[in-house]
């Protein structure tokens, strides 16, 4: 029992952590204007999320990387470089907003209802 209290918590500390150190890259690529650098290899993200964690294990700066890509602080491209190939490029977003999927859905709704009465009055 003790063990698997301790794993909990260890396991709630690498969350945290992980949290932190996502906040901390995204606000240092604010600051550096990383956007405007536009879509780079995934070696430049690797070696900022390097240099403001202090993390040297590639695994665990994946997993950063990975975890920033999955909550779209960080854009996927496929580039076209011939007809076949195409490269993977990746750019920061600094207008991240965690609520943009509700604000999203909440402005369809609105333009739901303006078409809604604009179908109303041709009629």
């Amino acid at each position: 029992m003790l063990i698997i209290c301790l794993f909990q918590i260890l396991f709630l500390e690498v969350i945290y952590m992980l949290k932190e150190n996502i906040e901390l890259v995204n606000t240092y690529m604010k600051f550096r204007n990383c956007y405007n650098q536009g879509f780079q290899k995934y070696y430049y993200f690797k070696r900022i999320i390097s240099y403001t964690t202090d993390i040297t294990d590639g695994t665990q700066i994946r997993t950063i990387f990975q975890k920033m890509l999955d909550e779209e602080y960080i854009e996927r491209s496929d580039i076209p470089i011939s007809k076949n190939k195409t490269v993977l490029r990746y750019r920061h977003n600094p207008y991240h907003i965690d609520g943009l999927k509700f604000y999203e859905k909440d402005n369809q709704e609105g333009r739901d209802k303006e078409t809604n009465k604009n179908k109303k009055i041709k009629k």
